[in-house]
């Protein structure tokens, strides 16, 4: 974790140079802000301040009972421990730095950009003072480049943790059968990640995963039994070493005397898979979240299907929905998500549902994808085809 987070301590400078920003201050206590956890890797439980610099200096403001995970880690150039009040020591810190910009964690639309909270805000402009509180701007634009633009180390291990998923995932194949119920589907995901020491992606404990044959929503598994005739979405991810991975498939439970299940289903998978290909064709650095989605939901429209309902797309890294830009229409709820660029080295999902009426079938297919020089490059392995539930 530690080589992890010299990368993206060293990506954030870069970031600092570029937007010409000459410091940023990222104040934390109890792990309130997920950016000290994508930046550091560290845990802080009294108030604590991490400062980075135009110039590639690194500094530490903790309490003494925290001072020693910041020394140990070898992240910083210098680690200024103090008991009581940090006050004076932060403040005598800015001014010997006198930066003119000062970047902070707040943002009105990304959320993982948002982890100064009003308390903590209001405290640093007593400590800043009139001097300084005048030069504080969003750290917005770098934390979400910083957050998505992932480096090979991040790469490596969200690899890692598509094969895990993919490996519970097959395991829960091999289970189903008819007559069981949601939740002992969700039993057996818990299962697989308890055997490999991992947890559900969305909730970072052993949750069951969202599993459901009807009533398509995001939810937890019910008592519904799964019969013959039955369609069933898996929508699955697993936290390991930090970073997730987001899958769905889709299953259909042959009846007696089926080889293969129904044209009309089949149809609707096509339509589905062919959205993600249509998405997939159109992803490359430079252009902008909402062109992708446009793809995906343009190409279901003309396959007569129904209008997704959400984005196409999302990232993933350290939080199953990893913030930054979306695959996503220009609707209002999304804000300016949509209009962020693509660039090499994100994470995304693929996940063009099909969503219809009780009584036809959905299909949620969602594949995981990383942004190269060119285009993209297929993570997870897809789903081509049903997986069909009874064949023998």
């Amino acid at each position: 974790m530690n080589d992890v987070a010299k990368e993206k301590l060293n990506q954030a400078t870069q970031y600092l140079d570029e937007y010409g920003i000459d410091m940023w201050l990222i104040f934390s206590s109890e792990g309130n802000d997920p950016a000290v956890s994508l930046l550091t890797g560290l845990k802080t439980v009294g108030r604590t301040f991490f400062i980075l610099t135009r110039e590639g200096k690194k500094y530490a403001v903790c309490t003494i009972i925290d001072a020693q995970e910041s020394e140990d880690s070898g992240l910083f150039h210098e680690v200024i421990k103090y008991q009581g009040d940090p006050s004076k020591c932060l403040y005598e810190l800015i001014d010997r730095l006198s930066p003119e910009k000062i970047a902070i964690n707040y943002s009105i639309d990304d959320n993982l950009c948002d982890g100064l909270t009003l308390g903590r805000y209001r405290y640093l402009l007593n400590i800043l003072g009139e001097k300084y509180s005048k030069r504080l701007v969003s750290s917005e634009p770098m934390l979400q480049r910083v957050r998505s633009i992932k480096s090979n180390a991040e790469i490596e291990t969200i690899k890692k943790a598509i094969e895990i998923t993919q490996e519970i995932f097959e395991e829960v194949f091999s289970q189903l059968r008819p007559g069981i119920t949601e939740y002992q589907v969700g039993e057996m995901f818990i299962d697989g990640m308890s055997k490999r020491g991992v947890t559900l992606a969305s909730t970072k404990d052993l949750s069951m995963p969202i599993v459901m044959k009807e009533r398509i929503a995001h939810r937890a598994p019910g008592n519904a039994v799964l019969q013959e005739g039955d369609f069933l979405i898996m929508d699955f991810g697993i936290d390991y070493q930090g970073y997730c991975s987001d899958i769905s498939r889709t299953v259909y439970f042959l009846k007696e005397g089926e080889a293969d299940a129904p044209e009309r289903f089949k149809e609707i998978f096509a339509a589905a898979h062919g959205a993600i290909t249509e998405a997939f064709n159109t992803v490359k650095p430079g252009i902008k979240g909402y062109e992708v989605d446009v793809s995906a939901r343009n190409y279901l429209l003309s396959k007569g299907m129904p209008e997704i309902t959400h984005a196409t797309g999302h990232q993933i890294g350290q939080f199953e929905h990893d913030g930054g830009t979306l695959f996503a229409p220009r609707w209002e709820r999304y804000g300016s998500s949509p209009y962020g660029i693509v660039e090499k080295g994100m994470v995304f999902t693929l996940e063009p549902t099909i969503l219809n009426d009780e009584g036809d079938y959905s299909v949620l297919c969602e594949e995981d994808i990383l942004v190269t020089e060119n285009g993209a490059e297929f993570l997870s392995k897809r789903q081509n085809e049903l997986i069909l539930i009874g064949k023998k």
